[in-house]
């Protein structure tokens, strides 16, 4: 999209928290800057509102039809396809929910992996995540559009979108690539880490006093006061550990951490509960001919999983008819009135009564997982001074997941905050207005490049020398650029790896990106090494030399590796361009560390 002719001014952020179960965005526009209070210029979606079971966000759902193009997101596609499986018509159109959490599970992202529909039929990817992200910028800036009165362009807003902390850079290049195929520069977007951004938030409340912020909450941020966000959503919990500097920007102590233990953990205990009460092939039946009253079970239980509390003595969850027309037809009996284990009952075909003990039993698994994380990062000396917890995302509004993490972490400030699913999409537009407000980061892996070094017979074995012109080198050499565990300033100036390149063939220098758990690796095939992408530097077409000298600056400051280059006796320093989603290795000459 052109700009704005004349301006090459950013006039707003635009969050958007691209969610596994829902999504939402917000918005601050630069005009409604007073005295940097950031909290009230921040504007939440309004149009999704009108759900209790999600507030001001959308369920994160795409319909595409028959023909592969997008036809709608959020409520409009839930309703849409509900519509269609009524009358049998869905067959053939693709429906997607959770479709987020294929980037944590798939053990190697590539541009063109397929992903399946709710029926198992495949679909590209790339295309899913795009149609759902161009459809939400279109949203976010027709609401811009009417707050100024006046026609916005996408290059005129800085864009962030939110992701995991724990995700690989596979992923985090995955949706930057969605992004920009959906009409969002590069250059415009930013990614956000999810806690990193509720701690900003929750952060600015503190010092603002906003919503009612009561003492506890306001001293966990006090210059000194150190902190864990756990941000529980519906795929993942995320884990970041701060430290409040005397400046009020935020030093991580500890490298983000998690799993897949979110709230779909109890939404798949749900579906395993069913199979058993019902029992598989009735199960498997229903959701493929009855897939209207499948999705209409799903969000009657989403919102009696949300309404759990303590207190709840029974939960009756509706049950579609169509389930007990299909139970009686296979397995010959009636559904009605039948009692269950554990005291479960159906009643009248249609109401399924879940004891309190039941319903405890689907949050078990998610509370333990996530609870014995927290314990186990807290052995780590780097987080003693610990004193508060904070809960945040959608699956921390839990009383159940909240009271748990409480009773468990007595000794600890176990804080809610009231915005607590909201935090994150707030404190990402934060983040876009001062992406600095994180003063450091700690690594979680050690990442280096894949070169040849100077044979040192100290380190390396004799029958890994080869001989190479003048030089006796060792190949498939690990060129430690990052350590983990290592704090990384923003900022801060790094003294870089000098490299030469001997024989040059192409217009850019190449090298394969590995990671590993050791501190110190010396070659790439040491165990535990992967490789997970390409970092490539492009060299001036001007410059025709064979032989130049390079030296490699990476960094994981920000939210993604970063890499740039100076060429030596030219003065011109680039940009390295890493690609995580293929590992394609072009020959680009020898290219030796020198070592200095």
């Amino acid at each position: 999209m052109a700009s704005r002719p004349g301006s090459n001014t950013r006039i707003a952020v635009a969050a958007i928290d691209f969610g596994t179960t829902c999504t939402g965005y917000a918005y601050h526009l630069k005009r409604d800057v007073k005295n940097e209070n950031y909290i009230r210029s921040i504007r939440t979606d309004q149009a999704w509102v009108g759900s209790a079971e999600t507030g001001l966000q959308a369920p994160t759902t795409v319909l595409m039809d028959r023909n592969k193009e997008f036809h709608s997101f959020g409520f409009e596609a839930e309703t849409k396809y509900k519509t269609l499986a009524a009358t049998n018509e869905h067959k053939g159109w693709y429906y997607f929910r959770y479709f987020k959490m294929k980037l944590h599970h798939e053990s190697e992202l590539k541009r063109d992996m397929m992903m399946e529909d709710s029926e198992g039929k495949p679909f590209l990817a790339i295309n899913v995540f795009t149609a759902a992200i161009r459809y939400i910028k279109s949203h976010l800036m027709e609401k811009l559009g009417n707050a100024l009165d006046s026609r916005i362009f996408a290059t005129e807003i800085t864009w962030v979108l939110t992701v995991p902390a724990i995700w690989r850079e596979s992923a985090k290049q995955f949706m930057r690539e969605a992004a920009h195929a959906a009409g969002i520069s590069n250059n415009n977007l930013m990614l956000a880490l999810e806690p990193e951004s509720a701690a900003i938030f929750c952060k600015e409340q503190a010092i603002h006093k906003a919503d009612g912020a009561d003492g506890p909450f306001l001293s966990a941020f006090n210059p000194g006061q150190r902190y864990l966000v756990a941000d529980l959503g519906g795929g993942t919990l995320d884990t970041t550990v701060h430290e409040v500097l005397p400046d009020g920007l935020l030093k991580e102590l500890h490298a983000a951490t998690g799993g897949a233990w979110g709230g779909q953990m109890v939404n798949a205990a749900f579906e395993n509960l069913l199979k058993d009460i019902v029992d598989p092939e009735v199960f498997q039946v229903f959701c493929s001919e009855r897939t209207g009253g499948w999705i209409s079970l799903q969000k009657c239980f989403e919102s009696k999983k949300r309404e759990f509390t303590t207190h709840t003595e029974i939960s009756d969850i509706d049950i579609p008819r169509g389930l007990a027309d299909i139970y009686k037809e296979i397995k010959k009996t009636e559904l009605r009135g039948k009692r269950f284990k554990r005291n479960i009952q159906i009643l009248n075909d249609d109401i399924l009564r879940l004891p309190s003990q039941v319903m405890k039993s689907l949050f078990a698994t998610a509370t333990d997982k996530i609870i014995d994380h927290i314990e186990q990062l807290f052995k780590n000396k780097n987080l003693r001074g610990v004193t508060s917890i904070l809960l945040v995302g959608g699956f921390s509004e839990s009383v159940i997941v909240s009271k748990s993490i409480r009773e468990h972490f007595n000794r600890l400030n176990v804080i809610a905050p009231a915005s607590a699913s909201s935090a994150i999409l707030q404190g990402a537009v934060m983040y876009g207005i001062n992406d600095r407000i994180i003063a450091s980061r700690i690594s979680p892996y050690t990442y280096g490049l894949h070169t040849r070094r100077p044979f040192d017979k100290h380190k390396h074995p004799k029958e890994r020398m080869i001989q190479l012109k003048d030089r006796q080198v060792v190949d498939n050499a690990f060129s430690k650029q990052i350590e983990k565990g290592e704090t990384v300033y923003v900022g801060e100036d790094k003294p870089g790896t000098s490299f030469s390149v001997i024989n040059r063939k192409t217009p850019s220098v190449f090298w394969k990106v590995y990671q590993t758990e050791d501190y110190d690796p010396i070659f790439c095939d040491d165990p535990g090494c992967s490789c997970i992408g390409t970092l490539s530097i492009q060299i001036p077409e001007d410059i025709m030399a064979k032989t130049i000298g390079l030296r490699v600056y990476m960094t994981c400051q920000g939210t993604e590796l970063q890499a740039t280059a100076t060429i030596k006796d030219y003065g011109i320093t680039t940009v390295g361009k890493f690609s995580f989603l293929d590992k394609d290795y072009q020959y680009s000459g020898d290219v030796i560390e020198d070592g200095d």
